[in-house]
């Protein structure tokens, strides 16, 4: 037995402990990530044809109606995930005719990068997009889908 102790290299146990430190990092130490459904909010007086968080679609999004305090509702789009400390957001406005569409007018559209919200629970998993008229966007992460 005391043989065999005397055949361990030193690399051999820096390996492992290398891999212990990473496992311990990764396991841990490393920021949350959320697998999350996306549905977004659009109080302008514009459709939004399609907005993203870190590059994953969250569908369209009406205008907001007049007598609709709430603002424009989209669909949810779930299967994506988000975490780290940063989170951009980008969001495209509808054509404002065919005509325009037709011939080839790029769409407005605006990106912003946000501090990730702080989540309600470990079991949030609603990540809400709120976009108002002066291009602001504020951002939630929620346990249930609330209206704001």
């Amino acid at each position: 037995m005391k043989k065999n102790l005397k055949r361990i290299s030193p690399i051999s146990i820096l390996v492992v402990l290398s891999l212990a430190a990473w496992w311990i990092w990764s396991s841990f130490l490393q920021e949350e990530s959320y697998g999350v459904c996306f549905q977004g909010f659009n109080y302008t007086h514009k459709g939004i044809a399609e907005f993203y968080v870190n590059g994953n679609g969250g569908g369209n999004l009406p205008s907001k109606p007049d007598d609709n305090a709430y603002g424009g509702g989209g669909k949810f789009s779930c299967g994506a995930s988000v975490g780290g400390s940063e989170v951009k957001v980008k969001w495209v406005f509808d054509w404002k005719s065919v005509a325009e569409m037709d011939a080839g007018v790029i769409p407005e559209s605006h990106e912003v990068i946000l501090s990730m919200p702080k989540a309600e629970s470990r079991s949030s998993r609603y990540f809400q997009v709120h976009i108002y008229p002066d291009h602001h966007v504020e951002l939630k992460l929620l346990d249930l889908p609330r209206l704001k």
